[in-house]
Parts: C-alpha cells; sequence; structure tokens
C-alpha cells in the first residue's frame, strides 16, 4: 500500500515542482461562481489528473442543503468493492464545502494498468461513480462536487471520449451524464469550470461539454480559480516554461497578466475568495534545481498591485500558497525535519502534522491528502489544529 501511494504522490509532484496547487474550492453560487479546484492532481501510468483546484467558498456555512426527501442513491457494487479494498489508495479529493467532497481511489490491475472509482459525499449523503480505467478527476461546480472521468487526451478523435463521463452530488440527488467534446474556443461561459494542470479546460456542467480555451501566450494552465467578483486568475506558461499570473473579468474575451518572478519557470498562486488576497511562490531556475535554489514567499492584499516578500525558503519543499479574506494565507514547507506551516501576514509560523503532504483552502477552511495514508487531514482554525477524515 505504501508503494502505491508513493507512485501516486510521486507522480502527483511530477507534474510540479511541487505544481500549482489546488487551490480549492469555496462555491460561489450559480450565477456568481464556477470555480473549480485545485488541484492537486494525480495521473498514474494513463495520463490522469486528478484535480483537487479549489474554489473561493467565501463564508461555507448555512449553504447546506440535503438532497430531496425520498431520493434514492444507486449502490455500484463494482465501485464499492474497489474503494474499500485493502490494495486501493486514495489518489485525490475536492471540497466544495467543508460538508461536500469528491475522493478519487485507484487498484493496481496486472500490465501496469489501474481501475479508479469516485466517491461523492453531500452533507452525509453518500454515492459512487463507476469503476474507470481511464481515471477521475474531481471538482468543485460552486458548492456541489463533481467526479469526471475524463479522456486521455483533448482531441476529439481520441476514442476514450466514449468513456467520459460527469457524476455529480445535488439537492435533486445523483446526476449521470455523458462528457462530449466541441471544437476550442477563446471565450467560455458564466456557468463553465475551470480546469488546468495543461491546456485549460472548461467544462459546462449543463450540457456535459468540455473544450480546451486558448490563451494568448499561454500554453499551459494550472490552479484556475474563481473569487466573488467573477474574476477568473490562473497561472499560465508557455512550453519553455516562463510563468505569469494571468486573470480575466469578462471570461476569456480580455486577459491581464503579471511576472510571477523573472527568469523563473512556472510559480503557484493562492488567492483569497474576494480576490484581495495573493500569495505566490516562483518556480525554478530554468537550469536544474539546485539544492540551496531560494524562493521568496509573497503576499499581496491590493489583488496584486503591491507585493511584500514574507519568508524565503528552498523551493524544492515549497508548496501549497493559500490566501483568506482576512490578509493572511499559508504556505507548506516540508524540508526534511524543518517543516513549517509558513503565515503569511499571520506571523509565527506553526508546525504541521508530520504527513500532512499538501494545502489547498475552501475559505477559511484548509485541507490536503496524507502523505502516506488514506486519510484527508482538514483544519476550520487557518491550520492551527488538524482532524483526520476517512473519504470512502
Amino acid at each position: 500500500m505504501s508503494e502505491l501511494k508513493e507512485l501516486s504522490w510521486e507522480v502527483q509532484e511530477s507534474v510540479h515542482p511541487l505544481p500549482f496547487e489546488t487551490l480549492e474550492r469555496r462555491g460561489v453560487r450559480r450565477r456568481h461562481r464556477r470555480q473549480a479546484l485545485t488541484g492537486a492532481g494525480v495521473a498514474v501510468a494513463v495520463t490522469i489528473a486528478v484535480l483537487a483546484a479549489v474554489l473561493p467558498l467565501g463564508k461555507v456555512t448555512g449553504t447546506e442543503k440535503p438532497p430531496a426527501a425520498g431520493v434514492s442513491m444507486p449502490v455500484d457494487q463494482a465501485a464499492e468493492k474497489l474503494v474499500h479494498d485493502k490494495k486501493s489508495g486514495f489518489a485525490g479529493i475536492a471540497f466544495a464545502t467543508p460538508t461536500r467532497w469528491a475522493a478519487v481511489w485507484m487498484l493496481a490491475q496486472p500490465g501496469y494498468t489501474w481501475n479508479y472509482a469516485a466517491v461523492l459525499s453531500r452533507d452525509g449523503v453518500r454515492t459512487t461513480a463507476p469503476v474507470s480505467k481511464t481515471g477521475y478527476a474531481v471538482v468543485a461546480d460552486g458548492d456541489d462536487v463533481l467526479a469526471l472521468s475524463t479522456p486521455t487526451s483533448m482531441k476529439g478523435s481520441d476514442p476514450t471520449w466514449a468513456q467520459a463521463l460527469m457524476v455529480g452530488l445535488t439537492d435533486k440527488g445523483r446526476i449521470e451524464k455523458k462528457l462530449h467534446w466541441a471544437p476550442p474556443i477563446t471565450e467560455f461561459g458564466d456557468g463553465d469550470v475551470l480546469m488546468g494542470d495543461g491546456p485549460l479546460r472548461a467544462l459546462n456542467p449543463e450540457t456535459g461539454v468540455l473544450r480546451e480555451v486558448k490563451v494568448p501566450g499561454v500554453d499551459n494552465s494550472y490552479t484556475p480559480q474563481r473569487d466573488t467578483t467573477g474574476r477568473w486568475w490562473l497561472v499560465g506558461a508557455r512550453n519553455s516554461g516562463v510563468g505569469n499570473i494571468y486573470w480575466t473579468d469578462d471570461h476569456g474575451r480580455t486577459w491581464d497578466h503579471s511576472v510571477i518572478s523573472p527568469g523563473r519557470m512556472h510559480g503557484r498562486l493562492g488567492v483569497s475568495p474576494d480576490g484581495n488576497t495573493l500569495v505566490v511562490i516562483p518556480g525554478n531556475k530554468p537550469e536544474m534545481a539546485r539544492p540551496d535554489d531560494e524562493v521568496p514567499l509573497r503576499l499581496s492584499t491590493d489583488r496584486g498591485d503591491h507585493w511584500a516578500t514574507v519568508a524565503t525558503r528552498n523551493s524544492t519543499y515549497l508548496s501549497s500558497p493559500v490566501a483568506f479574506d482576512n490578509g493572511t494565507g499559508l504556505a507548506l514547507y516540508q524540508g526534511g525535519k524543518d517543516r513549517e506551516l509558513l503565515r503569511p501576514g499571520a506571523g509565527t509560523p506553526f508546525t504541521p502534522p508530520t504527513d500532512l503532504g499538501q494545502v489547498i483552502g475552501v475559505g477559511d477552511f484548509v485541507y490536503g491528502m496524507q502523505y502516506n495514508g488514506n486519510h484527508v487531514i482538514t483544519s476550520t482554525n487557518h491550520g492551527k489544529t488538524w482532524k483526520y477524515i476517512d473519504p470512502r
């Protein structure tokens, strides 16, 4: 089990130096929302990106509404067997609120292949998504969560589109529909959920259409997230690697950008629900990262107009920027024994759980996958104390 967990974590970290983490979800309701996480992603053998990209939720209490009375949840025995198999590994999770989440489980098969299943939980009501060989991405759709069995590429001719599926859990119960390919676009809809970790993609949850979004000057996009003003933020990069912060206020019609750190590749970004607080970690230098390569942890409380360096740490072990509406944030440093939960704008770092592998924010709620285990670790007080949850 530990070998399986190490493999899934290794693939997850291969996308980032540790990548642009799952910024996680903070639901902004139907008309003013549609955010999608960060995630965190996991791809194994067959490329699978499990997105834990989170969208700004702001206040997460008081929005919970159980499915309609009398709703019957079907039981998929094959999915249940995979999820509860002792050899299965927990591969990714996305929260939309502290009581609404979707998790991915994977099980090794003969011939170096994998089977995947997903669990969705909404205010204590639970369902599963069918077993898939192409993997699942889990994302937040405002206050709700979705599990997507995604195609292996965005080419319309890819035969795996035939198995592409979306499963959701709403106040009306379980929904399931096919995903459909459509040609790339430059502008996306107000109801679309954006997904990154490669080409930017827009999902329309109402129609099941999934398509690529072209951003000028960008080959790869990471951690797209929407704030409560309707602005979408992401980290965009050329294939050459240089990373910038991009944002749009008009659904992709126009984009603005700013350089994260001159001469460095990629980068990681955390955005508060209101969009005022940003926490940034620059990426590595273009040459192979050196053990002594250090980067600044930077904080802005005015939507990126001004920045302050709040700490400097080794770039290899600094990850998971998270931002809160009160002008503070978090970042995880895992430099061997020197483990810190840095608190930009808030003061002295906390000591994180020894097995906390990442940090993702959903409003004031934060969570992360257990590094060498099958639990989620959550906090409701900005990382001061933590609780373990089994996401089955």
